[in-house]
This record gives structure tokens, C-alpha cells and sequence, in this order.
């Protein structure tokens, strides 16, 4: 019997449930099989996964597959001296919370029948490559983004409905639509004019830079080491600041009265590279953080929940997973490879507000950093 309806995207034709002997008897002109294309595929695909939560990615995330987040804010009243008949007053944590975005992001491969009877297998790696570098990028750019980003993201089309917002870290209730009042610690009380969002004119970073930005995350009982990621444009006026430790050089002989930092091994690597320590934080260049603008957090371990960046990701999954498909918008070819595209959804949201502090040294005044 058949079945009745359409087509839809939940019959798409996955990598993983291809025949490898049947995908033998199609070929590229040169000789590759489709079987050899497919693996070559799946590979790079599994390699990029695992990137994607690996190195740098994994000191800034952690992963939830539904949509809210819910935090403690404010003040709480205190203890009260006990007596022998009375009873204390029954308190309770005052809560407030946002959403997370959600986006589906895909990348066309767009090998046509033809293209694929006269293709060389060089091509098709170079196309493979290049779509593997663009989820990449793309990844880098939105986890970036919310770094440098302090307002609200909001709206359908970021997954958040008609009322759902999903903002930055602590800042000032005219720049956000979910006021936030960080809860006290330490004896310290905060307003929701608290702000982590800063602009420091100068044009340059300098030593106190990076002590306030230590003196802001641990007034929230975060505490040190702490990491932070400036651009490349900003590497060699960091470099040259007292009090700042070079990563160790494995080709270099230093003398014994050298101090060096020894940060990192070559997984640490991923996403952006040490190159020492300052005031406690450890200082990584990532590639696409524009001039003058940093950002600093604490750390509590590769994909902890009190990693400051929270990453939705579609229900059931645990990891994020970019795949290869048949295009769905694509008519029947002869060719089962023609017309793949790359799928990845995910979206980039803020879990601990007080856990991050942006700076911008080049003006008073904070403007959001536009990341390449």
C-alpha cells in the first residue's frame, strides 16, 4: 500500500545510509568512485564536529538542546539568629530568564549531473574543503559575535517567537529588554545598571585593562585563571605590557632567570593560539576579533555549564552535528551525489551573564565589534 503525502525534509537521503557498492559502479571521469567521494566526505565531517567543540570552543560553551535559560539574580535577606522557639522566615531565590536562538545554516555543494560525469577528483576535494571551511566559519563568526555583541537577539527568525529575547552579559537595563541584576557576592550588591560591556578611550591596552577586567569577573566570585581573546592587530602592544609572560618557544633556549608561561597543547590550539599570560588571564589571538576589542571569562572546564557562551542545539542532539544532504529543493538526478549540500543548526545564546566582560580601548563609549 502506498503511503500518502509529500516528500518532506524528514525523508532526506543521509551520507551514512548510502549502499558503498552501489555508490562503486558510478565514477568521475578520472576514475574515483562515489564510494571514495562519500568516505573522503564523512571523514571531514567527523573531523569538524569534533572542532567545533574542541580548543577554544570548549573553554567558552556548553550545550542545551531546549530553548530557556533561568538564573538567581539580586539579593537574598541573610540568616537570622536562631532562638529556641521561633522559626526563621521561609525565603526564596528571586529568578530571571531568557531564551536561546536557534538558526539552520546550509552551504550548496552544487555538482550537477554533468559536472559530476567530467568532474577530477581534485576538484571535488577542493569543493569539499571549501564547504568544510565555510561551516567552520560560520561557527566562529556567531560563537565571536555574541562576545562583541551587547544588545538582544530576537524574533522568529532567530528561533525566539514574537516575544522571546535572548541577550548578552550584564549590562545596563536601557541596553537589553531582559534587565538583569547580578546576584550579590561577598558582601557586594549589584544594580541592573551593572555593566560588562566597556569602553576605555586610548587606543591601546595597557596593564589596567586587564585589571579591571579580573576585578569585574571576580567580584562575582569568579576566580583566576581567567582566559581572554584580543584580535592580531592588538598582539604586539600586548606582548610588550609589563607584567606579561611569553607562551614558551620549544625552538627557543631561554636563560635561567627567564620567567615563561607553559599554556596549552596542540588541541588547546583550536580556534586561536596562546601567546602568554597577563594579570592572571590567559591570553589568546583569534583570528577575526577586530582591533582594540577584547573579551575575558572564566573558564570551568572544556563544555561545563558554567562556561559563560550556551549553545542550543536541535532537541535530542548533544553535540552539534553538520551533515551532508541531498538538497531538498533538488529534482531527481541519475547521480547520487549531485546537488549535496551541508546542513548545520545551532544557535548562540548567554548562559552566565556575570561570566564574561567585553572591552573596547579605543573609545568612552562601547560600540559592538564587527568580527571577519
Amino acid at each position: 500500500m502506498a503511503n500518502l503525502g509529500v516528500r518532506d525534509t524528514g525523508h532526506l537521503v543521509m551520507l551514512t545510509g548510502w549502499d558503498a557498492a552501489v555508490l562503486q559502479n558510478y565514477k568521475l571521469e578520472d576514475g574515483t568512485n562515489f564510494a571514495e567521494i562519500v568516505g573522503l566526505l564523512n571523514a571531514g565531517l567527523g573531523a569538524l564536529n569534533s572542532e567545533l567543540s574542541a580548543g577554544l570552543w570548549g573553554s567558552l560553551i556548553s550545550f542545551q538542546d531546549f530553548p530557556e535559560v533561568e538564573y538567581r539574580v539580586g539579593s537574598s535577606n541573610g540568616m537570622e539568629e536562631h532562638t529556641e522557639y521561633g522559626r526563621p522566615d521561609a525565603q526564596r531565590a528571586a529568578t530571571e530568564g531568557h531564551m536561546l536562538p536557534l538558526k539552520a545554516w546550509d552551504r550548496m555543494l552544487g555538482w550537477t549531473w554533468d559536472y559530476l560525469r567530467k568532474a577530477r577528483a581534485s576538484q571535488i576535494e577542493a569543493d569539499i574543503q571549501d564547504s568544510l571551511k565555510d561551516v567552520r566559519d560560520r561557527w566562529r563568526l556567531r560563537v565571536l559575535d555574541r562576545l562583541l555583541q551587547r544588545g538582544d537577539d530576537s524574533g522568529a527568525n532567530n528561533g525566539l517567537g514574537s516575544s522571546g529575547y535572548s541577550p548578552g552579559f550584564a549590562t545596563t537595563a536601557a541596553s537589553t529588554s531582559v534587565d538583569f541584576t547580578p546576584p550579590s557576592n561577598g558582601g557586594t550588591s549589584f544594580a541592573s545598571t551593572h555593566e560588562h560591556y566597556v569602553g576605555i578611550a586610548g587606543g591601546a591596552f595597557t596593564n589596567a585593562v586587564f585589571t579591571d577586567a579580573k576585578d569585574e569577573l571576580r567580584e562575582h566570585g569568579h576566580e583566576p585563571p581567567y582566559e581572554f581573546v584580543i584580535g592580531p592587530s592588538d598582539e604586539t602592544t600586548v606582548r610588550g605590557l609589563t607584567d606579561f609572560y611569553p607562551v614558551a618557544n620549544s625552538n627557543v633556549a631561554y636563560g635561567a632567570n627567564v620567567s615563561l608561561a607553559t599554556l596549552g597543547s596542540d588541541a588547546d590550539m583550536i580556534g586561536g593560539y596562546y601567546i602568554g599570560t597577563q594579570t592572571d588571564f590567559n591570553i589568546r589571538v583569534v583570528r577575526g576579533i577586530p582591533q582594540y576589542y577584547g573579551f575575558g571569562w572564566k573558564s570551568y572546564g572544556q563544555l561545563s555549564q558554567m562556561n559563560p557562551i550556551r549553545i542550543r542545539l536541535p532537541k535530542g542532539e548533544g553535540r552539534p552535528n553538520a551533515f551532508a544532504m541531498t538538497n531538498p529543493l533538488a529534482g531527481t538526478g541519475q547521480y547520487p551525489i549531485q546537488d549535496l549540500m551541508m546542513f548545520l543548526e545551532f544557535g548562540v545564546g548567554v548562559g552566565d551573564r556575570t561570566n564574561g566582560t567585553a572591552r573596547y580601548v579605543n573609545n568612552a563609549t562601547w560600540s559592538d565589534g564587527t568580527v571577519t
